[in-house]
């Protein structure tokens, strides 16, 4: 963007509406905060949003659109063009996934897949940050909470003596020590879809990504790392049990909606 490369690996905007917080920082309490965020950013938009707005309003079809769908207003307004934004990006939420239909009674998973839902929800305790049915973290039954975590990502994809990758996450706006390298839990829903992986990109793959968790996060790896709140002990996963965890992600996978 504007010839850089942006600070964080872009997450899938796939069932964004069902996060309380956006940004990996968490920074942004509703879609529109946050597209208003990437409209002032000089690394992105760069561009404020009433400023964007008298842009698009000098094309008359996008002029009849606004119109239609905000038929009360007389002005359309900085904020319309954010709502519209986001409305769009709240419409992101098939549930076509062969795990949906599982729960819906519509097909049934193979002994692979189940396997892998029952190392996902036990064994490999990726259900106690990424909680279902959303597979992300904002937290059930309320849905009124995105969690976030210190897990240690390492600045390269090495698996000794790593050093922490430099962004502080949620201590650059909340600067408790406790927040300090904690990042925004996001879903798992399309992950086969959807790499690299972490907020750095770091993992180009799923392999990679389940080892990494597998031995403990980044104190694991050599990193000093006082307030990480994932499990630092093993999970001693098999190859079969890794094989089987993939699968389940998998089943993860959004089908093609017309």
């Amino acid at each position: 963007i504007h010839g850089n490369q942006p600070q964080r690996n872009t997450p899938t905007v796939m069932y964004a509406a069902f996060q309380k917080t956006f940004f990996y920082d968490s920074r942004s309490q509703d879609l529109e905060n946050q597209i208003e965020n990437v409209m002032n950013n000089p690394n992105e938009f760069n561009l404020a949003p009433d400023i964007l707005t008298k842009k698009i309003l000098t094309d008359s079809l996008i002029v009849v659109a606004f119109k239609k769908a905000y038929p009360n207003k007389k002005v359309i307004t900085a904020y319309e063009t954010k709502n519209a934004i986001a409305a769009y990006v709240r419409s992101l939420m098939p549930f076509q996934s062969k795990i949906d239909h599982f729960f819906q009674g519509k097909t049934i998973l193979t002994p692979q897949e189940t396997l892998g839902f029952n190392l996902f929800t036990g064994k490999a305790k990726c259900g106690t940050c990424h909680f279902i049915p959303l597979y992300n973290g904002t937290i059930p039954p309320w849905f009124n909470n995105s969690e976030s975590e210190v897990i240690g990502v390492p600045k390269n994809p090495i698996w000794k003596n790593a050093t922490i990758d430099s962004d502080a996450g949620k201590y650059n706006t909340n600067p408790i020590e406790q927040l300090r390298y904690a990042f925004k839990t996001p879903t798992l829903r399309n992950i086969a879809l959807t790499s690299p992986y972490m907020h750095n990109g770091i993992y180009n793959n799923l392999n990679d990504v389940i080892k990494f968790y597998e031995v403990g996060g980044g104190r694991a790896l050599g990193i000093d790392l006082a307030h990480q709140t994932l499990p630092f002990d093993q999970l001693e996963l098999s190859v079969t049990e890794k094989q089987a965890l993939i699968s389940f992600l998998n089943t993860l996978t959004d089908k093609h909606v017309n």
